[in-house]
């Protein structure tokens, strides 16, 4: 009977044993469970708070503030990553969205330098405009990745597309410098023909203007009627009308001289041999000749005969 009791009650013990542990496991299961949702939820929300900054980020129209942004989340995915607390997807969603930031800029940059390269044949048949145009595109680009250098691109990357971009900038200013040259090599033909037009042009103008001088001063006689005055005379008398009272009877056959005003200088010459001689005036001035015995003629600027004539004497009575 006792030894019944006790085999009953150690079954009892054994029962109650079982379920405490089975309770505590339980409840430690629970408890597990618990903080594993627990930890799930912040780790959703963490994942969810990431995705939502992304799209803000991408809705930004200024590639300056949307470079800023992916920085950003650079530091705080080495930040994350550094945590005793990690958890792998969002290490992982980290990872992926900051790739796709990056692939945005890249592919933009890739699609720039598309557009402003050239092949051979291209940079020989472009225009100077349109090639100036491309370099502009060029250097623009090289402003972009220095200031991406370090966020988006790594160094080997960098290198290789900017070297790139520098070969290209390079060949396309030596092409400018080259159609710089041809203009100007074009353009002296037509400067040299101009300069030769102006020249022949002053040149003419001073052929005129000389011209207009001779005959300004080859003209001699009346100033009035611009007409010489010359005559043969015997015993006449020459009349300066410019003195009003000159007379210049002669008194040696065969000389002959000339009468000057207050205009221009004359000069004379000596008689020849055979009693004939000239006489000459400076500009505005007239001139005389004698050709036979006792004849005396005069003219002078301003020398008048009858009707403003120049003087003249053929008949040993009228000067």
């Amino acid at each position: 009977m006792k030894r019944r009791k006790l085999v009953l009650i150690s079954l009892a013990v054994v029962v109650v044993i079982a379920a405490l542990i089975f309770g505590v496991a339980r409840h430690n299961k629970t408890q597990a469970e618990q903080a594993i949702q627990a930890r799930n939820a912040k780790v959703d929300q963490t994942l969810t708070a990431i995705r939502t900054q992304h799209k803000k980020n991408v809705a930004l129209k200024d590639d300056a503030k949307r470079l800023q942004a992916l920085a950003n989340l650079e530091t705080r995915s080495e930040a994350y990553s550094l945590r005793a607390d990690r958890k792998q997807p969002v290490i992982a969603l980290y990872k992926e969205l900051i790739n796709k930031e990056k692939a945005y800029f890249t592919d933009k940059n890739q699609k720039s330098l598309k557009k402003n390269k050239l092949t051979d044949d291209q940079l020989k048949d472009i225009k100077k405009k349109d090639l100036q145009a491309k370099l502009a595109g060029l250097n623009a680009l090289t402003d972009v990745l220095n200031t991406q250098r370090d966020i988006v691109y790594n160094d080997k990357n960098f290198k290789t597309l900017s070297t790139e971009i520098q070969h290209l900038s390079e060949r396309y200013a030596e092409r400018l410098r080259q159609m710089t040259q041809d203009e100007g090599q074009a353009s002296q033909p037509a400067e040299s023909s101009n300069t030769a037009s102006e020249s022949q042009g002053q040149q003419d103008q001073t052929d005129q203007s000389a011209s207009g001088q001779s005959a300004d001063t080859s003209q001699s006689g009346n100033v009035d009627n611009g007409q010489t005055g010359t005559g043969t005379s015997s015993g006449g008398y020459g009349y300066n009308n410019t003195w009003n009272s000159w007379y210049a009877p002669n008194n040696n056959g065969g000389n002959s001289g000339s009468v000057t005003d207050n205009s221009g200088a004359g000069t004379t010459t000596t008689p020849n041999a055979d009693n004939s001689g000239t006489g000459t005036g400076a500009s505005n001035q007239g001139s005389s000749t004698g050709t036979d015995g006792g004849n005396q003629s005069s003219s002078a600027t301003g020398n008048t005969g009858i009707d403003g004539q120049a003087s003249s004497g053929a008949d040993r009575t009228n000067p």
